[in-house]
């Protein structure tokens, strides 16, 4: 495998290869609902690794969690089995991946690839012989979350960045707004989905879309300060991470629009939260390296 040779070739670009040079470890949480709140447990090193690990998603079993993962001064996909800790590499490619996802048909692994020469597309890698493919071969993809079978909704590079919402069969796309963040989910148990709106840069508000009908837009809540990455617990509540601290959020708390605290990882020496992702009782947190 080829080293990943750092350039200054685009603004975004640059935000994903500088990720690439971070030490980041992905954790693994239980998180059970009690009569009062939340409780997180049971932390477990699951990336266990020198450099960059990040960008954690659930298989939809939720046997297994899915990262960007450091070998070889490379990033590529990595496969942990959550019960026996196994680890498997689903990339062998000279591009750098990141964001993997299992596809909705559960054959393929989509993630964006950052090639030596810059080019940035997404791709699918075939879980069976790791083949990959072209998803997307028009538009320059840097975060991105499966809304349906047929749907993505997309962080498109540009000037400026777009959110857009791209049918994968057919390649047509849709503008949604300019200047989104990097944070896109569908909502669990609906056909909605939610991203983050960055245009006043002092506020960052997380936003509510329907599939159906993109043009139809909700605020739900402003972002904790200078934070992004969230995941949804259901179609309640909301987890979002600042510095140590981990918050909850309460859709159907009429009576508070503020973020409680749920647990703060400094007790176990971690900090500096960014990404998160939740499935069935198990919470997947990036923090910084040791």
């Amino acid at each position: 495998m080829k080293k990943i040779t750092i350039l200054f070739l685009l603004t975004f670009s640059i935000n994903i290869v500088a990720h690439a040079q971070q030490s980041t470890e992905v954790y693994l949480f239980d998180l059970t609902k009690t009569e009062s709140g939340f409780e997180l447990t049971n932390p477990v090193n699951a990336s266990d690794n020198e450099g960059y690990d990040n960008q954690p998603s659930f298989t939809k079993d939720g046997k297994a969690l899915l990262f960007a993962s450091t070998r070889n001064e490379q990033t590529d996909i990595l496969w942990y089995d959550i019960e026996s800790g196994n680890k498997s590499w689903l990339s062998t490619t000279s591009g750098g991946e990141y964001s993997p996802v299992l596809t909705p048909d559960g054959t393929h692994i989509s993630a964006v690839r950052l090639d030596p020469d810059g080019l940035q597309l997404l791709y699918q890698y075939s879980i069976k012989d790791k083949t990959p493919q072209v998803l997307i071969p028009d538009l320059k993809i840097g975060y991105y979350a499966w809304i349906s079978e047929a749907t993505i909704v997309a962080f498109v590079l540009g000037e400026p960045a777009t959110l857009q919402k791209i049918n994968v069969a057919t390649g047509k796309s849709e503008l949604l707004q300019n200047n989104p963040g990097r944070s896109i989910h569908r909502i669990p148990g609906t056909q909605d989905f939610s991203f983050v709106d960055k245009t006043d840069p002092d506020t960052w508000i997380i936003m509510r879309s329907k599939l159906n009908d993109s043009q139809s837009v909700e605020q739900i809540t402003s972002t904790l300060p200078g934070a992004e990455d969230m995941a949804w617990i259901d179609d309640r509540f909301i987890v979002m991470g600042n510095e140590s601290n981990l918050y909850i959020y309460d859709l159907q708390n009429k009576n508070s629009n503020k973020w409680e605290l749920l647990a703060d990882l400094s007790d176990y020496n971690l900090n500096t939260i960014t990404r998160l992702a939740y499935h069935n009782g198990k919470l997947a947190v990036v923090v910084n390296g040791k």
